[in-house]
């Protein structure tokens, strides 16, 4: 069975290593990128290949609303429907709900136990159809995202 493909956006050189290591150790095909923009990049380039990404986990400097909705506009205007996990030091409930309804699996606050992540990818990724890998409450037809 090939090993599923992982996107990680992170901007800091030692935590972009480090997590980077673990999923490989966890047995996860893993892809590095130094911003969002860049992991969108490439997962554009390797969508409908062998090589596509299953599951970007982006770590964002701020989780502010504005942040978030930077994001989710640059998600948007590259047409990927790739589901995605966010990290940040802290992150507001009502951030949680606008990112949850515009196709985030998980929202995770550092720190955390490399277990966390470690869980949190496992049970996105089982959560994700076996035919396209696509979160089951994400409409990729919808180009907008929900703000509050």
């Amino acid at each position: 069975m090939a090993r599923q493909h992982i996107l990680l956006a992170e901007s800091r050189p030692n935590l972009q290593h480090s997590l980077g290591l673990m999923l490989k150790q966890a047995d996860y095909r893993v892809s590095l990128a130094e911003s969002t923009e860049a992991a969108l990049t490439l997962a554009e380039d390797l969508n409908n290949t062998p090589e596509a990404v299953v599951l970007l986990i982006v770590d964002l400097d701020s989780a502010s609303m504005d942040a978030c909705r930077t994001f989710m506009q640059t998600l948007s205007a590259s047409a990927l429907t790739v589901p995605y996990l966010i990290l940040a030091e802290e992150i507001p409930d009502q951030t949680v709900d606008v990112l949850k309804k515009n196709g985030c699996l998980a929202c995770i606050t550092k720190p955390f136990e490399p277990q966390t992540l470690l869980r949190r990818v496992d049970e996105a990724l089982n959560r994700l159809s076996p035919q396209n890998r696509q979160s089951p409450d994400r409409k990729p037809e919808n180009t907008r995202f929900e703000t509050p």
